[in-house]
């Protein structure tokens, strides 16, 4: 019997929280029973396309959020799903146009439509403003519902019923320790032994607060000059030249690395010595739960929900506060947490165990709606 195929909706299937979790669970899931396919926003390479493409995925690619052309999206949506009358549940990780591409798939007879809400709030600025007011309608075209926290749930769904479903990673994979790896990765980024490397994964967008953060690593190096900064991620060149520009307005010379998009991702955890995220707001990001598996003591924005930690490690800062942050990790030992796999596998964070609810939940609702 061919497997069940799932539409996984997305802006795009770069390298970002949310997209992390939707390939995390993609790779452990049973492809013989569920596959996935992705429609995306924007017509462009992604970081993820090779690997979907070799996990037995189709992609299909709209140009919405390139040029605006609303008649055209919904002329290809009605197309898209005419064409394809295999797919019986759309999942949608995607709320802005939320309200026309759920409202096209009932139309069209998907009768299935998830909604997957993967934040606490919206950007502050216009496309943030046209983005929360289209997300106004985006839970009444929904069947069922999932949130990565309870805030997160109630910021898209209201007081709609929702299911909370933890930002699943490998657990095994983060929590592996390589002294070699180390040793190998602060080389290649000139990190000395007796430096303490910062780090901080999360692509160039004003939610993730780089500006806070260089101010917040100032801060820091006052009190402990031999510091460092590792930032992973990528994002729009005009604003990483800004943020580099700010390293130097800010006279850190050398100490901030701006690293890039890295597939190893795993490995630079076994770098640093701590972690760092003063995000304006989240959801429950993955990158937190990675860095907590891996043992790092974590320093994060009092923006965050609190019950995204599961270690000891975890210390909650006020946001536009650099001196507190900076006083903080001086007075930090940097010691790892020896038992955080298992804490993260009790709290529900292994991508096993996430896979396992979403597989059994499409098989129970393809079976429901399938003659």
């Amino acid at each position: 019997m061919a497997p069940i195929r799932v539409l996984q909706v997305m802006p795009a299937m770069d390298a970002g929280g949310m997209e992390t979790f939707v390939m995390n669970v993609y790779r452990v899931i049973d492809r013989e029973q569920v596959q996935f396919d992705f429609l995306y926003h924007y017509n462009k390479s992604c970081f993820f396309d090779d690997e979907i493409q070799s996990l037995g995925g189709r992609i299909f690619k709209m140009t919405v959020r390139q040029d605006n052309n609303l008649p055209r999206y919904l002329r290809e949506l009605r197309e898209l799903f005419a064409d394809h009358p295999e797919w019986h549940i759309l999942h949608g990780h995607y709320s802005g146009f939320g309200m026309f591409y759920n409202t096209v798939a009932r139309r069209a007879g998907i009768p299935v439509r998830v909604g997957h809400s993967h934040n606490t709030a919206y950007e502050h600025n216009l496309v943030g403003t046209l983005d929360r007011l289209m997300s106004l309608r985006f839970s009444a075209g929904l069947t069922d519902r999932f949130a990565c926290s309870e805030l997160a749930g109630k910021m898209l769904f209201g007081k709609d019923p929702f299911t909370v479903l933890p930002n699943g990673i490998d657990t095994a994979l983060f929590a592996a320790r390589d002294p070699q790896r180390r040793a190998l990765l602060r080389g290649d980024l000139g990190v000395a032994d007796n430096e303490i490397l910062f780090g901080h994964v999360g692509r160039f967008t004003a939610q993730k607060n780089h500006p806070g953060l260089l101010r917040i690593f100032a801060a820091v190096r006052k009190r402990l000059p031999k510091a460092r900064l590792v930032l992973l991620g990528g994002g729009p060149a005009p604003y990483i030249e800004q943020m580099q520009a700010l390293t130097r307005e800010l006279q850190l010379g050398d100490s901030v690395i701006f690293a890039g998009v890295r597939s190893n991702i795993q490995g630079f955890y076994d770098a640093m010595d701590a972690f760092l995220l003063p995000s304006l707001f989240e959801g429950l990001p993955v990158v937190l739960v990675e860095a907590q598996t891996a043992g790092l003591p974590c320093f994060v924005a009092d923006t965050i929900d609190r019950g995204a930690a599961f270690t000891d490690r975890v210390r909650f800062l006020p946001l536009n506060d650099p001196d507190a942050w900076a006083n903080a990790i001086a007075a930090a030992s940097f010691r790892r947490d020896p038992n955080a796999r298992r804490k993260a596998v009790e709290a529900g964070y292994d991508i096993h165990t996430s896979a396992d609810i979403l597989q059994a939940f499409y098989l129970r609702r393809y079976a429901e709606v399938t003659p």
